[in-house]
């Protein structure tokens, strides 16, 4: 078993570049966001001259609608030229992709239920032949590249044969909840609609914690703050960081809130966006994957989701990701009024009952 935690856009590309050229049979990808963009076709460039016959990428139908954190549709978007130019340039890329014998295929199509509207299959994964795979959340595209990320290198024969599967799976249009545990790791995957039985097993972690708990990620919400309080106020310490410049601007009121009620010693990333998400509980148990410690995860998104306890690998997050990170923050004074805590509960259990009815 071999894990590699590649830390933001260059040093993850660096690593997948090198193995789409080694690749000699299949690359596998799967991304949430595939833009025409320079990331976009740095990674078409990339494809195209690879000599491996059964090339491959999976996209959500998000990104079909979506381009640079924009709606297309907007009656701004229509008029703003350099985002209509993108969205030609993303058009032409992947006519290119797939006149090169690279096939392109659009997860969850959008329709008129909430579920259809809703439910988004989130997962970011590689899979080069047989021996190598990627999990983690960076997407290909401009803004995505820049933002502060993590992806994981994994070589483990049973492992990477299981995700290849998942992605074979996704490819013919099924999703799935299952499991693959090996030495030091085990991958669990969401189908959208079993997601809270899965996720029990990271709050089991959260409710098992006896000395700390660090959280790093830019959408956190219930049910995960709830299990975190109840942490809090047994003793552990919580920390949450989350950017202080997020590309969704509510949930850093909603972070400030839920930490002034919580007791949590919340944190904000300084500087650039970090989509970073991760949990790392005692120095025991690394979380990582695709997977926002948010509802949407935890009801109706598609999810990989890594389980680690390799000491190594764990060290090496301390090390190199939270250590750092938490020196690039700034604590962040929290005071929540009664209203306030209440207001947020009433809206908590409001969302909770309008998305159980909706989906």
């Amino acid at each position: 078993m071999k894990i590699e935690l590649l830390i933001d856009f260059q040093q993850f590309w660096a690593r997948l570049s090198e193995d789409i050229r080694a690749a000699e049979r299949s690359v596998y990808l799967q991304t949430f966001a595939l833009e025409g963009d320079a990331v976009g076709q740095q990674l078409a460039a990339s494809l195209v001259s690879s000599s491996a016959p059964d090339r491959r990428i999976l996209a959500d139908s998000f990104t079909r609608v979506v381009l640079s954190d924009r709606f297309k549709y907007s009656p701004s978007a229509l008029l703003d030229r350099e985002l209509r130019d993108e969205a030609r340039q993303t058009n032409l890329m992947q006519r290119d992709l797939r006149a090169a014998g690279v096939g392109i295929r659009f997860t969850n199509a959008y329709g008129p239920t909430p579920r259809r509207l809703l439910s988004r299959n989130h997962k970011k994964l590689i899979v080069v032949d047989d021996c190598t795979a990627y999990i983690g959340g960076i997407n290909f595209s401009d803004h995505n590249g820049a933002w502060h990320d993590m992806m994981l290198r994994i070589e483990d024969a049973a492992t990477v044969q299981f995700l290849r599967e998942d992605f074979l799976l996704t490819w013919g249009g099924k999703d799935r909840v299952a499991r693959e545990s090996a030495q030091g790791i085990e991958i669990l995957t969401t189908d959208g609609r079993s997601n809270r039985a899965v996720f029990q097993q990271v709050l089991d972690l959260v409710d098992a914690a006896r000395k700390s708990i660090f959280v790093e990620s830019p959408y956190v919400t219930f049910p995960f703050y709830e299990r975190l309080r109840e942490a809090a106020r047994r003793g552990v310490r919580v920390m949450v960081l989350t950017p202080e410049h997020n590309n969704w601007r509510f949930f850093q009121n909603y972070a400030r809130l839920e930490a002034a009620r919580s007791g949590i010693d919340l944190r904000f990333f300084r500087g650039r966006m970090s989509h970073l998400k991760a949990m790392l509980i005692d120095d025991e148990c690394l979380v990582a994957g695709s997977t926002n410690f948010d509802y949407l995860s935890y009801r109706i998104h598609q999810e990989l989701i890594a389980l680690i306890t390799i000491p190594q690998v764990i060290e090496d997050f301390r090390e190199r990701v939270m250590i750092p990170d938490v020196a690039n923050s700034r604590a962040v004074e929290c005071r929540a009024s009664i209203a306030g805590k209440q207001l947020l509960g009433l809206q908590t259990r409001l969302v909770d009952a309008a998305l159980t009815i909706l989906t």
